[in-house]
């Protein structure tokens, strides 16, 4: 039996392995691109991710997309979380893009 991958992040939880995720141990639906969106920042935590970093490792390179759908996913997910947590996790660099870190 393998081990699952698992990513922690101060009070959450992804089961890459099961697809699903945790906020303080309450389980937080994702569509599959959020949840892809999640695994990129918590396998990048404390860098400084440009949208187009976002966009070209995240979503189809043969799709296009603009920089806003970033954004546009970022909300959603913050959405999602804020009603099990007030918990603030992605930051917003004003002209650049995202940074996953605790707290802020």
């Amino acid at each position: 039996m393998s081990e699952q991958v698992v990513l922690n992040f101060d009070c959450f939880t992804l089961n890459v392995d099961s697809r699903r995720f945790f906020v303080e141990g309450k389980s937080v639906y994702l569509n599959n691109k959020e949840f892809c969106l999640l695994e990129y920042f918590l396998n990048n935590v404390g860098r400084i991710l440009t949208r187009t970093q976002i966009l070209e490792d995240v979503w189809d390179r043969n799709i296009f997309c603009s920089t806003n759908t970033v954004d546009v996913h970022v909300s959603n997910l913050r959405r999602k979380i804020k009603k099990f947590s007030d918990l603030k996790f992605v930051r917003t660099i004003h002209c650049v893009g995202y940074i996953l870190e605790s707290s802020y």
